[in-house]
């Protein structure tokens, strides 16, 4: 059963890399208990009974065994239902060993091959035997013409027939002497050749109750997984297909067997969306001071800290901060894990209730992206990851995505059917009247909808709002039609748009300011 588990700490977990005992504590062999994957690196844990029978000042030593790709100074070791037991001292120390359980491995691997080849070789020896029989049918004398054409039809079926098998065979007897082969290849290279590892010298003082356990745990290098995902939009029904897989690996050489697996992830959360609209300002310029005492440098240095402050009060992107401390863990149950190919392993399958539109900001682009408008149940926490993003079936394309929350914005790219352009229709700056100290400017545009699909859309235009950065700053705005909505940053239409039709939305802005004060106009100049 899928589980996610809120955790705060590391958890213990590690490599299967078995123990064998110095001295004289009966030890049975280490077993892979639970991994835990990180995107880059695992956490082990594994345990191995002990029976320390002596007490007293008797020193009892166990030798831990660890993969190459293991972190020496992540071990930690600790008896469990042993209170009298003491770990004196762990001594670490890098080793070259033969990969006794990976020659077992392809050990065990040839004598399947060459059993196969056995199975083949009776097959193909069976054929050739009916072969035979057949060819002698062909000698056998008939009594009539109707005799003699009934057996020629039999051997004609039964000979193809077994001829056609018979390529089969030799095909496969083929594809298993290339087996055997390389896996004789790869024992010979794995017998022939150690490989780093770790060994760990624990020693140990006290007495411990039978089948008492030592439990030890690493981090691990060469293995990781990662989401994958696939959302399907499906705008007639109303809903959002989420699946959820995750692929993972490991290069140990060594089978995590029946271990429980868990996913975490420290990434920070990723969304996908359109172009943000950034904040209009309309503020005094500051003047250009050539030539600046100390004092005066100070007074600037002030002003931008105002300025800055200002920006970010007005809706500016923030600083954004990654919680480090916590990370979640995903329980996939237990699973074996081979050694070197990469397995993809089903997370879940969900369908979302979505409300969907098409968003657009004329201002920055006439492109308009489907959106999807998710609400779930309970919060939900999907790690980013790369998504395959489909419309009705259509593949679109692979972006990043992550979900934290009860809802969300999905965006799945823009329509070629959908736009919304942006023409300016009036820029114009006005100088001071006569007997007046004011000066103007105002702003039109003329925003077109167009849906040349053949089904109605929902659409939403978005377009800024300028924010004056001075209480003598004076802005009028028209539009026609009015708007559905009104933010401190935006004006909002909510347009239905039915097919092969346009709408027009007219918007403008009149400014008034002092003559003499300078102005920036920002980012829409």
């Amino acid at each position: 059963m899928f589980r996610k588990i809120r955790r705060h700490t590391w958890i213990g977990i590690l490599p299967f890399l078995a123990a064998g005992l110095l001295c004289m504590p009966s030890v049975s062999p280490a077993a892979v208990r639970e991994v835990t994957l990180f995107p880059d690196s695992a956490r082990v844990e594994e345990t191995v009974k002990i029976d320390l029978p002596s007490a007293g000042a008797n020193k009892n030593q166990v030798i831990l065994v660890l993969p190459s790709q293991a972190d020496p100074e992540s071990l930690t070791v600790s008896p469990s239902s042993a209170p009298r037991v003491k770990i004196d001292d762990i001594r670490i120390k890098s080793i070259a060993r033969i990969d006794e359980n990976r020659i077992a491995q392809l050990r065990a691997q040839l004598k399947k091959a060459q059993n196969e080849k056995k199975e083949l070789t009776a097959r193909l020896k069976a054929l050739e035997i009916q072969i035979q029989f057949w060819q002698a049918q062909t000698k056998a004398k008939t009594k009539t013409v109707s005799e003699a054409d009934t057996l020629a039809a039999a051997i004609g079926r039964s000979s193809r027939k077994i001829f056609s098998e018979k390529n089969t065979v030799e095909a496969d007897m083929e594809n298993i002497d290339k087996q055997i082969k390389e896996i004789q290849e790869n024992l010979d290279r794995t017998a022939g050749k150690s490989e780093k590892a770790w060994e760990a010298t624990v020693t140990l003082s006290g007495a411990a109750p039978r089948d008492a356990l030592l439990i030890y745990s690493y981090t691990l290098g060469g293995c990781g997984w990662q989401p994958l995902y696939r959302m399907e939009a499906l705008p007639s029904s109303g809903n959002v297909l989420f699946s959820w897989d995750a692929e993972i690996w490991q290069s140990t050489g060594e089978e995590w067997k029946t271990a429980q697996i868990y996913l975490a992830t420290l990434q920070p959360v990723r969304t996908i969306a359109p172009p943000e609209l950034p904040p209009w300002m309309i503020k005094p310029k500051t003047p250009v001071i050539y030539k600046s005492s100390y004092r005066e440098k100070a007074a600037q240095a002030r002003l931008s800290m105002e300025e800055t402050n200002d920006v970010m009060a007005a809706g500016a992107p923030a600083p954004v901060e990654t919680v480090r401390t916590t990370y979640s863990v995903w329980s996939l149950g237990k699973k074996t894990v081979a050694p070197g190919d990469r397995q993809r392993l089903k997370i879940k399958e969900e369908t979302w209730p979505a409300q969907f539109l098409f968003l657009a900001r004329p201002s920055l682009s006439p492109q308009a992206y489907l959106q999807a408008h998710i609400q779930l149940p309970g919060p939900a926490e999907i790690p980013s990851g790369e998504a395959t993003f489909v419309i009705d079936g259509a593949i679109i394309g692979k972006r990043p995505f992550a979900l934290a929350g009860k809802e969300a914005d999905i965006y799945f790219g823009n329509s070629p059917f959908v736009t919304v352009s942006s023409l300016t229709v009036a820029d114009q700056s006005g100088g001071a009247k006569f007997f007046s100290n004011k000066q103007t400017r105002r702003w039109q545009w003329r925003l077109e909808a167009k849906n040349t699909g053949n089904t109605p859309v929902k659409l939403r235009i978005e377009e800024p709002i300028p924010q004056p950065r001075d209480e003598r700053i004076k802005l009028t705005f028209k539009q026609q039609p009015e708007p559905s909505e009104k933010s401190e940053a935006a004006f909002v239409w909510l347009v239905d748009l039915p097919a092969l039709q346009k709408k027009i939305i007219e918007t403008g802005v009149e400014l008034e300011a002092p003559q003499d004060m300078a102005l920036d106009f920002g980012w829409r100049r």
